[in-house]
């Protein structure tokens, strides 16, 4: 259960509680790198030293804490210096998956299942009940922020030649849309409810209905909503083997 929280504290402060203004501005700023790391280290204290004896945290959070920042740097210095937008998303997904691999890593290594506090050892009283909403949580965080910038990223990838995203026609309004769609495909998933999904899909294309005469918009839409259903589909299936 320790890894899955950990995965759950990195998505939460490298997505969640990390603003857009901060995304943009650490990428040109080093000091805006170093307070998202002070942010993410503030966020990651919360999770690990409650569950893991101090004395066998310490050294494990300051190794993450600084390979999150490094990894950071090293992808925003490829960035600047390539200035290209197929760039920005493979080192994007690139620095995601260190970032997860450091964690397995460290969890591995450095045995953060051996010495656990009290407050963890009394939680484990009801392993199953705690797994399954650590499971869950996982599951919707992934599925809210981490997922909504994977798709961006795709579609600016994709789309890049036109000279338009998904933010230039689809603001906050389509993203908290794709957002809810994932979480709703996720609900239905969880209770065995595959037929209803298309139902999801249908009501999401009914209000583009008109939109979707513009062909720009919708090779767009589709690439989106078979991204965000794809995502939705794996990370819930996978989730879903560890439920107990």
């Amino acid at each position: 259960m320790i890894l899955y929280i950990l995965f759950i504290v990195h998505f939460l402060a490298e997505f969640t509680f990390q603003s857009a203004k901060l995304v943009e501005e650490k990428s040109d700023k080093f000091k805006y790198l170093i307070y998202h790391s002070l942010i993410y280290a503030a966020i990651f204290s919360l999770a690990i030293f409650p569950f893991i004896k101090f004395e066998k945290a310490i050294l494990p959070y300051i190794i993450i804490v600084c390979s999150h920042f490094f990894i950071d740097w090293i992808r925003k210095l490829v960035d600047k210096k390539l200035n290209n937008k197929h760039i920005e998303v493979s080192s994007f997904i690139l620095a995601q998956i260190f970032h997860v691999l450091i964690l397995v890593v460290i969890y591995y290594v450095f045995d953060l299942d051996a010495e656990t506090t009290k407050l963890y050892d009394y939680l484990q009283q009801w392993p199953s009940i705690c797994n399954n909403v650590v499971i869950y949580c996982l599951t919707f965080i992934t599925l809210w922020d981490p997922a909504a910038v994977f798709v961006k990223k795709v579609l600016a990838y994709i789309f890049e030649k036109n000279g338009c995203t998904q933010e230039d026609d689809d603001p906050q309004v389509g993203r908290i849309i794709g957002k809810l769609e994932r979480i709703i495909i996720a609900a239905l998933i969880l209770n065995n409810q595959f037929g209803a999904i298309g139902f999801v899909l249908t009501a999401k294309s009914i209000a583009r209905y008109k939109q979707l005469e513009d062909k720009s918009f919708a090779e767009k839409y589709l690439v989106g909503t078979l991204t965000s259903v794809l995502i939705a589909f794996t990370v819930t299936i996978i989730l879903k083997q560890l439920l107990k």
